[in-house]
């Protein structure tokens, strides 16, 4: 009869033989998962309180919510955008946020050579088995803006000063136009171009020179036409955040555009394996989209249509109202 320790010796050589003949995918669940990694690239500075500022705290949010590691790269170029989301994806992160649509092509290229990870991006055109996009339709907000600049304008003139001519630029500014025009349809709109996603020097001179021709109210689609407003001392429409506190006595409001639900929805879903290539939308229903307080400014629109205003909120919030989607190219 074997000894105690020899008793000892042979079990553990049998539960050894016994183990070896368990498949492994019985084995694999076990092992734990690594958990989720989110990550962020961005064109501009986190600083802008604008669009940057946006996806920032969007990836904060995530990593509030589910309690996972995040990431970001700000002041990323499109030609070192595929650079820095192959160094992500490399690392391990499991969801990559593209957030600017010249980002696109880069996008499609990592995501080819990365299967297993899921790629966002900002206003998508070209989906992928792990390619999806998120739009938040600022466009709704841009209405009720150009409603608020035609009803606070005393010169009949107003500004739109953006980036580049991008889809969703080209829905700003047409449902922008088409608010003010519902207010008043002999309004003149002024457009210009930068040519560039951040150049607040350029978009200060932009302003400026639309000020000279007669715009009393300027909408501030990059970060520059605030300091126009204040200097020329006209009313403007901030954009993404809050950008009261950049000119209290000339930003009359703000697009608020909040990333959060989409990048928490959009992240859980990668989480739970739910995860689908698709477009995410998330505007004024999805409480994604809202307008800024006036922060006593409101006494600068006429009081018929500050109600006009609150009206169609409620009216795309509820689906009554759809504001009509325009990326017509205009220069």
């Amino acid at each position: 009869m074997p000894t105690l320790p020899m008793r000892a010796r042979l079990s553990g050589l049998l539960l050894l033989a016994a183990t070896s003949l368990v498949p492994m995918a019985l084995i694999q669940p076990a092992l734990a998962q690594a958990p989720l990694k989110a990550a962020i690239i961005m064109p501009g500075p986190i600083s802008d309180n604008d669009f940057n500022a946006g996806g920032y705290n969007g990836i904060q949010a995530v990593g509030r919510e589910l309690g996972i590691e995040v990431a970001y790269s700000e002041q990323v170029s499109p030609a070192d955008a595929e650079r820095v989301m192959r160094d992500y994806a490399s690392r391990g992160f499991g969801l990559i946020y593209a957030h600017s649509f010249s980002y696109g092509d880069a996008t499609l290229a990592v995501a080819e050579d990365f299967p297993d990870v899921k790629f966002m991006t900002a206003v998508g055109q070209n989906l992928t088995e792990n390619v999806g996009a998120y739009f938040n339709p600022d466009y709704q907000g841009a209405y009720l803006t150009g409603m608020l600049s035609a009803g606070a304008s005393k010169s009949g003139v107003i500004g739109w000063v953006g980036g580049n001519p991008a889809p969703n630029m080209l829905a700003n500014f047409h449902a922008w136009k088409a608010g003010a025009e519902e207010v008043n349809p002999e309004i003149k709109v002024m457009i210009s171009w930068l040519g560039a996603w951040f150049d607040p020097p350029k978009a200060k001179e932009a302003a400026i020179a639309q000020v000279e021709q007669g715009a009393d109210v300027l909408s501030a689609q990059s970060v520059g036409v605030i300091d126009a407003a204040v200097e020329k001392n006209v009313l403007v429409i901030g954009a993404v955040s809050d950008q009261n506190h950049m000119g209290p006595n000339s930003v009359l409001t703000s697009v608020l555009w909040n990333l959060a639900p989409v990048f928490v929805a959009s992240a859980k879903t990668v989480v739970d394996g739910t995860w689908e290539s698709k477009n995410w939308i998330y505007g004024i229903a999805e409480d994604s989209i809202s307008l800024a307080d006036f922060h006593g400014l409101d006494v600068n629109v006429r009081p018929e249509v500050l109600a006009a205003v609150e009206q169609k909120f409620e009216d795309i919030k509820s689906g009554a109202f759809e504001v009509p989607l325009n990326t017509a190219m205009v220069q």
